[in-house]
């Protein structure tokens, strides 16, 4: 039996993009209401020089690469023999899907594109898409983390951000609470992975006395995603793998932090990791088409640690349109190619068999 297609897979999540919208219009709704201007005024918007462009340009194009060729690695111990070219182009299409579709729904696109040929179940690259998920973010908070030890942020913090009545010294404790969260699931799939038998027995022993079906849920879940971990057992996975990540992440705070020049704020590369790992974090919060909503206002939370309103409201709008808009930019333009990368590979493959 083939897989079910992505569409099929979308149709009953037709709620969850109906809310996505009411999500993006509320977050709209915010902004406004805490004067960030989603789309900046032009004096704001001449501020950003055509190298500031040109950077948030580049960056996201290397981010994109390596976001993307990392996936290889967790899939090899799974299928060796997989065509570079189609899992790269399927990993292109499946991000811009991650990108535009609501709630993050997009996550569905990769394993159910690669599925398509038998070659990987879908609950096997699930797997990975979510080991990568919890790994990510475990990397993202760890340096976010060690950021916000080191760098010296606004005293006191401001007890709102812009006119909206959100305390800006809630950033670093949602901060360690990511920190915590990823954390505790990175820790559960590792016990999954190493130990699965003992892991079932013990959420059956403690969660089964409150729910026998809630327990069963939770233990297929983090089985899922812990077998997107086989890749520790090779070296040859792992390492390339957690090496990219680390390029990825390097490159997101050299482009921030450049970025962040072009427009005059003077933020210190502890302070742009900061803000790139509030920012980080923030995309990761299921939201509307686009990410649209939490990625600003996330983007303009981290800043507020670090400058005044007035150069957040000004030098700060600059840069969330420049880095949110070429993000958006490059994520559309990657389609057609990962489309073009995806077919190709699939014939390939088919000339080979």
């Amino acid at each position: 039996m083939s897989a079910p297609s992505l569409g099929e897979r979308l149709r009953p999540h037709a709620a969850k993009i109906v809310a996505s919208i009411v999500l993006a219009s509320g977050f709209l709704w915010v902004l406004r209401r805490g004067g960030f201007p989603v789309i900046p005024s032009g004096q704001i918007l001449a501020r950003i020089p055509p190298w500031g462009w040109a950077v948030a340009i580049v960056y996201q194009a290397a981010s994109i690469h390596f976001r993307t060729y990392r996936w290889i690695y967790l899939l090899r111990p799974i299928r060796r023999d997989l065509d570079p070219l189609r899992v790269y182009g399927i990993g292109l299409v499946g991000f811009t899907a991650v990108v535009f579709a609501p709630l993050r729904l997009g996550e569905l696109a990769r394993p159910s594109l690669l599925a398509q040929d038998g070659e990987v179940t879908f609950t096997q690259a699930m797997g990975t898409v979510g080991a990568e998920r919890v790994l990510d973010g475990l990397f993202v908070t760890v340096l976010l983390f060690l950021a916000l030890s080191t760098s010296t942020p606004l005293s006191p913090l401001p007890d709102h951000l812009g006119d909206l009545p959100l305390p800006v010294a809630a950033v670093p404790t949602a901060a360690y609470g990511a920190l915590l969260l990823f954390s505790g699931a990175f820790a559960a799939m590792g016990v999954f992975f190493f130990a699965r038998d003992w892991a079932r027995r013990a959420v059956h022993g403690v969660v089964g006395k409150v729910s026998l079906r809630l327990a069963e849920f939770l233990s297929d879940k983090v089985e899922r995603l812990a077998d997107g971990l086989q890749f520790f057992r090779s070296r040859e996975a792992s390492l390339p793998f957690l090496r990219d990540t680390a390029i990825y992440w390097a490159v997101q705070v050299l482009g921030a932090w450049l970025a962040m020049r072009s427009v005059g704020l003077s933020a210190d590369p502890g302070q742009t990791m900061v803000v790139a790992g509030v920012t980080g974090i923030g995309s990761l919060i299921p939201a509307g088409p686009g990410f649209f909503g939490a990625y600003q206002l996330a983007a303009y939370a981290g800043l507020a640690m670090f400058f005044p309103v007035e150069s957040v409201q000004s030098g700060g709008a600059a840069w969330v349109f420049v880095t949110y808009s070429t993000n958006l930019a490059m994520n559309a333009l990657q389609l057609p190619v990962g489309y073009w990368m995806m077919r190709r590979g699939a014939r390939a493959c088919g000339s080979q068999s």
